[in-house]
């Protein structure tokens, strides 16, 4: 491969979009089991480029074997991890405020629509609104990326290749069927699109035809749209007659390694432990046997929630506790007007990178740790890890990462 003369990074781009275009040749015989025509592969495919601008990338280091070595100037720095590094950055009193005005404003135009699809999948209207308003602004977001050619580069290089590669296909299936054309699948940096941010995946499994023009059309139509949110939500577990979740209060000294859904109980059973819900509201008489499970997103510095099925259902749309509890919470402003603020106070938490937190997780592990998923986020069983390794240390119990508890585990 001729690179002579060159830069260094010129020459290894060039080198990495060589290899990538051999890649996407190499994905023939999948596209073709997939119902894909050549037509459609070579149309879409033949030529495409690497988004290089994209977050969460990691570029083949060297370009091919035997090829040029990443240069120094491209080698990806730590980010600070905002979204999971502080929880309480996530739920901006404006935002919040913004989103539930916006819902109920939509709540009111949409009435007939949203009454029906409330009707046929069981979830409310104001959870469909929250997430409407959550994903893309009720609509108003900007899209600025090509879909096909932001999954391409994230199937080829990005943090969760693997996840990307079947996605791809997806979307020149939805080309090769006619439900939308490239112009139109406009997406985030993650190929998400249309009002919903389906991924082609999610398109496949829960898209629907709401408006009755034969189409599905998660673009442009807002009953579609709004429809398939609800028939993804109802598709994978919705209970309608269940809340999201119910912020509560724990007792003083209370363990907090019994977070998680390894942990639930049924609700009885938690008020046996001294957890109130917040407001000295009771629980319903009915619910008392609905098992639920405590959710602690910035372990003991900030509220508490017992979370429901339908929580974990949230998840399921985009996996962070703090994405379902916003959700939850704007879907709540909408239907109760509840107020902005939770009852738990969220206090100061100290800053990581992901990287930093990836590492203390390796450790963990090596240690004989079961920290769940090893990608530097603090999920329910790191947060129960911290809490075991506070406990054994004698430090505060908080379940929440330190640098004091850090430091120690990773000398």
């Amino acid at each position: 491969m001729e690179t002579h003369g060159a830069d260094p990074v010129t020459a290894y781009k060039k080198a990495v979009e060589a290899r990538f275009a051999q890649w996407l040749e190499d994905l023939w015989p999948e596209a073709e089991a997939a119902g894909i025509s050549r037509a459609t592969f070579d149309k879409q495919l033949k030529g495409l480029q690497l988004d290089w601008s994209l977050p969460q990338l990691e570029p083949p280091d060297p370009a091919y074997p035997e090829g040029p070595a990443m240069p120094a100037a491209m080698k990806p720095k730590p980010q600070p991890q905002a979204e999971f590094g502080v929880p309480q950055n996530y739920f901006n009193a404006g935002s919040l405020k913004g989103l539930a005005a916006g819902g109920r404003a939509k709540l009111k135009q949409l009435e007939p629509t949203l009454t029906a699809i409330q009707s046929q999948y069981g979830v409310p209207a104001s959870i469909v609104l929250a997430i409407w308003g959550r994903e893309t602004g009720f609509g108003g977001a900007t899209l600025p990326y090509d879909a096909v050619t932001a999954i391409a580069t994230q199937a080829f290089m990005g943090r969760r290749a693997e996840e990307f590669r079947p996605q791809l296909i997806g979307a020149l299936k939805i080309i090769e069927l006619g439900h939308s054309t490239r112009a139109e699948m406009k997406s985030s940096w993650a190929g998400a699109m249309g009002h919903p941010q389906f991924l082609p995946g999610d398109f496949e499994d829960y898209a629907v035809d709401f408006d009755g023009d034969g189409d599905r059309d998660i673009w442009d139509s807002v009953p579609d749209a709004l429809a398939s949110v609800g028939n993804s939500l109802s598709s994978q577990g919705w209970d309608g007659k269940q809340p999201w979740a119910y912020e509560v209060e724990l007792p003083k000294g209370f363990d907090c390694t019994r977070q998680g859904p390894d942990e639930a109980l049924p609700i009885r059973e938690w008020i046996d432990l001294g957890v109130k819900r917040v407001r000295d509201r009771p629980f319903p008489e009915a619910r008392l046997d609905d098992w639920t499970f405590l959710v602690l997103p910035a372990g003991m510095k900030g509220p508490a929630f017992l979370a429901t099925t339908n929580f974990s259902v949230l998840k399921l749309y985009n996996n962070s506790d703090v994405y379902a509890i916003f959700v939850g919470h704007v879907a709540d402003m909408i239907a109760y007007d509840a107020p902005v603020d939770f009852v738990g106070e969220w206090q100061p938490v100290e800053r990581f990178t992901r990287d930093r937190i990836l590492q203390f997780q390796k450790v963990l592990v090596a240690q004989g740790h079961d920290v769940g998923k090893v990608d530097g986020l603090v999920g329910f069983k790191t947060r129960q890890t911290i809490g075991e390794e506070e406990k054994k240390r004698k430090l505060p119990l908080t379940c929440y990462p330190s640098h004091a508890l850090i430091n120690q585990v990773l000398k």
